[in-house]
């Protein structure tokens, strides 16, 4: 009965010790993550320029992470807001990190190939319905308009938002 026990514990506090908060995506999650006291870019999940289709080429290769608690998905400008197979991407992620939150940060706009986009046309929120269709969280707020490759405000707006839903994960009240 001890040694059941003492497994148990032992199974908790590394869980607690090991699990992982990932920021991925384009060139955007390099700035969020960099704002980030509690989640950490995963590289092999994380590329400028980076769309749907081959983010879900590099979910599908990665041998994926049991312990991993929260998964922030930055994604949607470099595809023009068109989905591109986010039903297969969000099932991938589920796959790969089986025990982990989704979230979806929605991007930049008013810029390059989304010159004519706003937070709320219809293509922007159609493409982040998609992901909610799917079980993932929509962050609320966006990372904003014009060029994105400049350290905004909003990313760290962004990070500190991340913070507070891993704080809570973790059983913590987030303040402000």
């Amino acid at each position: 009965m001890k040694k059941i026990i003492v497994s148990t514990i032992f199974l908790l506090i590394s869980n607690a010790l090991f699990s992982q908060n990932y920021i991925v995506g384009d060139s955007q999650s390099f700035y969020i993550a960099k704002h980030s006291q509690k989640a950490k870019i995963l590289k092999p999940l994380a590329k400028v320029g980076i769309g749907v289709a081959e983010l879900n080429k590099f979910v599908q290769s990665f041998s994926g992470d049991e312990t991993a608690k929260n998964i922030f998905i930055s994604i949607g400008v470099n595809d023009g807001y068109l989905d591109k197979g986010i039903k297969s991407l969000i099932q991938n992620f589920k796959s790969k990190f089986p025990n982990a939150n989704l979230f979806v940060v929605r991007g930049s706009y008013g810029w390059g190939n989304v010159q004519g986009a706003t937070n709320n046309s219809k293509q922007f929120l159609n493409y982040y319905n998609l992901f909610k269709k799917e079980g993932v969280f929509v962050f609320g707020s966006d990372i904003g308009n014009g060029d994105p490759h400049t350290d905004k405000y909003e990313y760290w707006k962004l990070a500190v938002n991340i913070d507070c839903i891993i704080y809570d994960t973790e059983g913590y009240k987030c303040v402000y």
